[in-house]
């Protein structure tokens, strides 16, 4: 088989995988926010089961699911479009760069999705740093303890000292907000940098 061929097809692989697996990160993020389901996508999931014959559903609990299947697919599909637009835009510029072509400029469209797949992935990746601080979610800090009341206190939800049985949920959500602010700060500051280093290299 074609060498070259072999690369197409492990890239788009990976785009692909890539795409999947941010884009079910995203839907989990999608379930978190404190909305019901959008009629559009309601009436959208009950057209598809009458169309295929499957409209009355054993459990209702299963509208939710499909719901979360149908983000998912949009979300993946969005990544996927927006990683092959990047990967052509990576060729063009290359290409620029080896026949002294002004360089491309990247689409607006794929860099918003591209900073929405950045948001995830510091999602993910700060998730994962705030497991390091699960042992502060037994014994609180006072300074958290005060956040958190203060937080609970302006949305209503209580902020007197004896309403403490949430106490250690919020601790985590918490926590995961500044390490992903943490990451995406980071992954800013890269991002910043790396731009920067392009357009010395194309100036």
């Amino acid at each position: 088989m074609n060498k070259r061929l072999i690369i197409s097809i492990s890239i788009y692989t990976a785009l692909i995988v890539v795409s999947a697996i941010e884009g079910w990160r995203s839907t989990y993020l999608i379930d978190m926010l404190p909305m019901g389901m959008p009629e559009n996508v309601e009436a959208f999931i009950r057209f598809w089961l009458s169309c295929t014959g499957t409209e009355y559903l054993d459990n209702p609990d299963d509208m939710a699911v499909l719901a979360l299947l149908l983000y998912w697919l949009i979300v993946t599909l969005i990544f996927a479009l927006a990683l092959l637009g990047f990967k052509r835009w990576l060729s063009r510029y290359l290409s620029a760069r080896t026949t002294g072509e002004p360089s491309p400029r990247l689409p607006v469209l794929v860099t918003l999705v591209m900073s929405l797949l950045a948001f995830v992935v510091s999602c993910d990746l700060g998730w994962y740093l705030s497991l390091l601080f699960a042992r502060y979610t037994v014994d609180i800090p006072m300074p958290v303890k005060a956040v958190i009341r203060s937080y609970r206190s302006v949305t209503d939800q209580g902020g007197g000292s004896g309403l403490d049985d949430d106490m250690t949920y919020f601790a985590i959500e918490l926590y995961w907000v500044i390490t992903t602010l943490f990451v995406a700060t980071l992954i800013f500051l890269a991002c910043v940098a790396v731009r920067r280093s392009l357009r010395k290299k194309t100036s």
